[in-house]
């Protein structure tokens, strides 16, 4: 199997922008098949920041080791680390680089004074979330005292959102609301002029939430059902432009990537990361029926 390594270490996840700094003191705990991290990776390669990442196998369980713990007591990714201050939460972490870290790089979130410019923004602000193992999670609280709190409370959350995403007809209706969403996108997407992003001439915040919410389908073969063929030319069209930015290409696994995950990973690892994915993009939908 070596030759076969040999050949996917050339594909590898770039991992650093190419900007002007030799020193880097900004390092990102993330995990590249998180939402979240996906979120805030692709914000730091369009703001040209320099970092550097270090990988949280969640696949296995990392963000709930107690290193990570003491890091994050909530157990969750990603973490911006800048010098000797630490910033949880996607949300958290992208005003901190839009407001306070380096407020000469290109802005995502302020981009404007048009007040209904950035209403669309902040309206397409999408937020995920993950599911564990309840059973995995409760363990750990025993394990870990000083985050006992935090993990029980993710376990009852986990339990609750697995009752309601195994039920069939509630899985349809959050399909539906997707629909919904997507078309309400079709709509603003046909209100713009040509060669601009979703709200305005600039790729803001709410272009990265879409992009990786329509990866996330993509992965999942839903694309022909809200998207391809025809069915919403504007996004079907749009996604394949987001596709060529070179922040999403460096932050969305290639797809020698993944197969390098088949090939090279224990079993577990690669059912692991897959459930991942699968399971992250429901949570999302689960989230999107709620903004609707």
């Amino acid at each position: 199997m070596h030759y076969i390594a040999k050949y996917f270490d050339k594909f590898a996840v770039t991992k650093t922008t190419n900007c002007n700094d030799n020193k880097v003191n900004v390092f990102l705990y993330c995990n590249y098949y998180s939402f979240y991290s996906q979120k805030v990776l692709m914000a730091l390669y369009e703001k040209g920041i320099n970092f550097e990442p270090i990988e949280v196998d969640i696949t296995k369980g990392e963000q709930y080791s107690s290193w990570f713990l003491k890091i994050n007591p909530r157990g969750e990714v990603p973490v911006l680390k800048v010098n000797n201050e630490t910033i949880p939460d996607s949300s958290r972490i992208l005003d901190y680089l839009e407001l306070y870290y380096k407020p000469e790089s290109p802005p995502l979130i302020n981009v404007t004074n048009d007040k209904q410019v950035l209403k669309n923004i902040n309206k397409f602000l999408l937020k995920s979330g993950d599911i564990g193992s309840s059973k995995y999670l409760r363990k750990l609280a025993e394990e870990n005292p000083a985050a006992k709190g935090i993990l029980l409370y993710k376990a009852d959350m986990q339990e609750r959102k697995r009752q309601i995403l195994s039920n069939q007809d509630e899985y349809l209706k959050i399909l539906n609301a997707v629909d919904h969403v997507l078309s309400e996108v079709e709509l603003l997407l046909q209100s713009q002029n040509q060669g601009n992003w979703l709200c305005c001439e600039t790729f803001t915040i709410a272009d990265i939430n879409l992009a990786i919410l329509l990866q996330r389908l993509w992965e999942l073969g839903l694309e022909n059902r809200f998207w391809a063929n025809g069915k919403r030319p504007l996004l079907e069209k749009y996604y394949k432009c987001v596709k060529q930015r070179n922040s999403f290409k460096q932050t969305i696994p290639s797809l020698p990537f993944h197969i390098k995950m088949i090939f090279l990973s224990q079993p577990v690892r690669y059912v692991g990361a897959a459930g991942a994915v699968t399971v992250g993009v429901v949570a999302l939908i689960y989230i999107l029926k709620k903004i609707v």
